[in-house]
């Protein structure tokens, strides 16, 4: 197999894969990666934290082709594989604890995989793990929504919106962009709270509200009535100086 002589020349050539969309080729890849770093039963931490990133694009190229329940093992390994990861750095390199990839994200990424396979009751379990390790994750929050609109599900959208802050331009393209999580492309928010909304009555009106603020935004910064980045713009407004020191003069 190409590049298996050296796992990070494989996983950069996988993640190319995914990149270009060749999905059939790029799942081969993953799963010949992962199956070989597995027969390795005397992994040191290198080789655990390779097997652990080809697993995880194992899981999202299954979803990128519509293949979730092929991918739901390799989300079971992956869980596995992490914790005896962890383990391993605790014992030989405990600096390298902060440097791994957070555990929301391998939960959302469990979450997308029960949802799309119709395991509702796995995936809600998944995206409510995801919610308790990074409050706020809209990310989260959105695909829940969209998977299983629900009541809680919803209640938690709205509040993840709620928090998220002003609305951003990039490029082109408009986000929600949390602090500390993934941003959200606005489409894909307005299409969580039309189905949360369509879901739960109780709460409709209140998906409604929350759309038509996040589309008035929109409008504004097209108009150029609000920053198109609040996050940037607040930087910029900190260092403006509070006093006119030359009164002083």
């Amino acid at each position: 197999m190409f590049g298996m002589s050296d796992p990070s020349q494989t996983l950069i050539q996988i993640e190319r894969y995914i990149e270009g969309g060749r999905m059939e080729l790029a799942e081969v890849m993953a799963t010949q990666f992962c199956d070989h770093m597995m027969a390795n039963k005397k992994r040191d931490p290198q080789a655990q934290i390779y097997l652990l990133k080809g697993l995880r694009l194992l899981c999202d190229v299954c979803l990128l082709r519509g293949k979730p329940g092929q991918g739901l093992p390799a989300a079971k390994r992956m869980h596995k594989e992490r914790k005896k990861l962890i383990s391993m750095l605790t014992k030989h390199a405990p600096n390298l604890l902060a440097s791994m990839q957070p555990e929301h994200e391998d939960h959302l990424r469990s979450g997308r995989l029960l949802a799309a396979a119709g395991k509702a009751g796995a995936a809600k379990k998944a995206f409510a793990r995801c919610e308790r390790l990074a409050p706020g994750h809209l990310l989260a929050a959105v695909h829940a929504v969209i998977s299983a609109p629900h009541s809680t599900h919803v209640k938690r959208l709205l509040a993840c919106v709620e928090s998220a802050g002003p609305l951003n331009r990039v490029g082109e393209a408009f986000v929600l962009a949390p602090a500390s999580t993934p941003s959200v492309a606005l489409e894909d928010v307005e299409q969580a709270l039309e189905s949360g909304g369509a879901a739960v009555a109780d709460l409709q009106a209140a998906c409604q509200s929350a759309a038509v603020e996040l589309r008035r935004q929109r409008d504004a910064i097209l108009a150029g009535e609000q920053a198109a980045n609040a996050q940037l713009q607040s930087a910029l407004d900190s260092l403006q100086p509070k006093h006119d020191y030359y009164q002083y003069g």
